[in-house]
């Protein structure tokens, strides 16, 4: 991964500048080419021709860097659009306003590290799962384990974390909850807590921007009292419910970038171990 020396915030505020240039939409690939055979010619999209996708920085999944769409799911999702024979446009927004987008038909789909939810998929159609991204612990002691994790004697989560009301249970007092990951990793750099539970994406891109001596990022080892470790989270791009044709093309599109060993690189790329293009059977968190 390329060195990034701004925060998310800051990548955030970059790409609405960038993208605002023309119109609430831009263009993220070139131009298809006349000849192009989609692999599923039955596919319907908002606009004919083109792949819209409801986006906010979200490193290293999907954000903008010198002007290009990139992140493990950037780049897979792009991939689709040109399996398909679709040009690339991204709608920005707030990620609150990402699952919304689809429903409602202003996006085809959103980047983003979307869990497969239960909640989720009442109002969108799942897509087979992209990659895991276990529940970590970003610490210098090397923690792995729930009872390691108890052990530390502060530890940092944010707000909206799956199963934030388990870990609560577990750690009591000893946890610190914060409104954004730049919070709660400032405060992990400045040694106020000793241990940062987030996604594996978030742990990867965090550690990186706020860079600690001997800090490591550890996917947390199964524990039923922790049952995100359990039931591990699963990406994914959602589509309208009344999408199906454009929801299988994806699911199959997927499928052929995990076969061919596409998604296992692109985690390499951005810093993940490759076992995470290996997600198993779809679940529901």
């Amino acid at each position: 991964m390329k060195n990034r020396l701004t925060s998310i915030a800051a990548l955030s505020a970059l790409a609405a500048l960038m993208l605002a240039g023309c119109s609430a939409t831009e263009s993220a690939s070139s131009a298809v080419s006349e000849d192009c055979v989609p692999a599923h010619p039955d596919v319907e999209t908002i606009t004919p021709g083109v792949l819209t996708v409801a986006h906010y920085d979200y490193p290293p999944f999907g954000y903008i860097e010198e002007g290009e769409f990139v992140g493990i799911e950037g780049e897979i999702i792009a991939q689709i659009a040109e399996m398909e024979c679709l040009d690339l446009k991204l709608v920005p927004g707030d990620s609150s306003a990402m699952i919304t987008s689809v429903q409602t038909g202003r996006a085809d789909t959103t980047v983003g590290s979307w869990y497969r939810t239960a909640e989720r998929a009442e109002v969108v159609r799942l897509s087979a799962p992209v990659v895991t991204s276990p529940l970590s612990l970003v610490s210098t002691s090397g923690a792995k384990t729930v009872d390691e994790l108890a052990e530390l004697d502060a530890v940092g989560a944010g707000q909206a974390l799956v199963g934030i009301e388990e870990l609560q249970g577990l750690l009591g007092g000893k946890l610190k909850l914060y409104s954004t990951n730049d919070a709660e990793f400032a405060d992990f750099q400045a040694g106020r807590i000793q241990g940062a539970v987030l996604g594996l994406g978030a742990a990867v891109t965090l550690l990186e921007l706020y860079p600690v001596d001997g800090a490591t990022v550890e996917p947390i080892e199964p524990d039923e009292r922790l049952s995100a470790t359990v039931n591990v989270g699963q990406t994914n791009f959602p589509v309208n419910l009344n999408a199906d044709a454009l929801g299988k093309a994806i699911d199959a599109d997927i499928e052929q970038l995990r076969e061919e060993g596409v998604i296992a690189k692109l985690a390499e790329k951005y810093g993940f171990p490759a076992e995470i293009a290996d997600p198993g059977e779809p679940n529901l968190l």
